[in-house]
């Protein structure tokens, strides 16, 4: 049985609590290829890396966990990076962050070689963040014809959905700031526009999906969260890795889709118990945090 192909692109970050002397490799697509490596998916993750110890420690995070960066780029600057405080019922304050990274000033351009790449994998995960215009995105499915996963987060607009939705199969929405009827509508939009399946995430309260015929709602496996950095994408890597792989047991596509669901909800209460968004963290010096990330360059 072949392995299903993922590939996350976007903003590698590292994620930094100074109150703790600890730091953590993420970023939303980052964490993506991580977690569908971890549900035996291949994964690769093609990104921006920085000539500093942060933007070294993130790419061979990637590599052992078996992650391929082949692809990515390197470039001198800052790596991606937000200052977090931990609240104690696990969920996180954003400080500050990096808006001026390597990838913020180099996005990739999506050269041919690039294309053949990725056309090399069966899903390219990206998102609002990943730097990646709308215009590209319409670009790589039809002229490239590449499958793409976006993740809307929680800050979409109508016009974001009529932009992207066209042009994605599997969209990904934040929507503990919704009502539930309000959800349904956002995922009949963008499955009305021709994206395959929509997700709505909401926290602790239950997922809710679309796939253009019926909705589906599963319950989230409640747990005593640690730290509920990158819990949203932990579930996407996991649903990409469970819907598409073929295991030999002939499910119909509804039974897919609760198959995955469930088993992304399984993966996700496995990772808010850990530290960070992967669970992998490092110890760092909070006055020595300018040569961490290159602040400044």
């Amino acid at each position: 049985m072949s392995k299903v192909k993922i590939l996350g692109t976007g903003v590698a970050t590292m994620d930094i609590y100074p109150d703790q002397g600890r730091m953590y490799p993420g970023g939303n697509e980052y964490n993506v290829s991580c977690n569908a490596a971890f549900r035996d998916a291949e994964a690769g993750f093609l990104g921006v890396f920085a000539d500093d110890l942060a933007g070294k420690l993130l790419e061979e995070t990637l590599n052992k966990i078996g992650v391929d960066t082949s692809m990515s780029h390197h470039e001198s600057g800052s790596s991606g990076y937000s200052l977090v405080r931990l609240k104690e019922d696990g969920d996180r304050v954003f400080l500050d962050w990096n808006q001026r990274g390597v990838t913020d000033l180099h996005p990739i351009q999506f050269t041919e070689d690039e294309l053949e790449y990725i056309r090399k994998f069966d899903v390219l995960s990206l998102g609002r963040l990943a730097c990646v215009p709308p215009e590209m995105v319409k670009r790589l499915h039809e002229r490239d014809g590449i499958r793409i996963c976006y993740d809307f987060h929680a800050a979409f607009t109508h016009d974001d959905i009529e932009q992207i939705a066209p042009h994605i199969c599997y969209g990904f929405f934040s929507c503990s700031h919704l009502k539930e009827e309000k959800i349904r509508e956002v995922l009949k939009k963008a499955t009305d526009l021709g994206c395959e399946i929509a997700i709505g995430t909401r926290g602790c309260d239950p997922v809710i999906a679309y796939d253009g015929e019926k909705y589906y709602r599963y319950e989230v496996i409640p747990v005593e969260s640690t730290d509920a950095l990158g819990a949203g994408d932990s579930f996407i890597g996991a649903f990409l890795a469970d819907y598409l792989r073929d295991d030999g047991n002939h499910r119909t596509k509804e039974e897919r889709i609760q198959h995955a669901l469930a088993k992304a909800a399984e993966h996700a209460a496995t990772v808010v118990v850990k530290e960070g968004s992967i669970g992998i963290g490092f110890d760092f010096d909070p006055p020595k945090l300018v040569e961490v990330v290159n602040i400044g360059r």
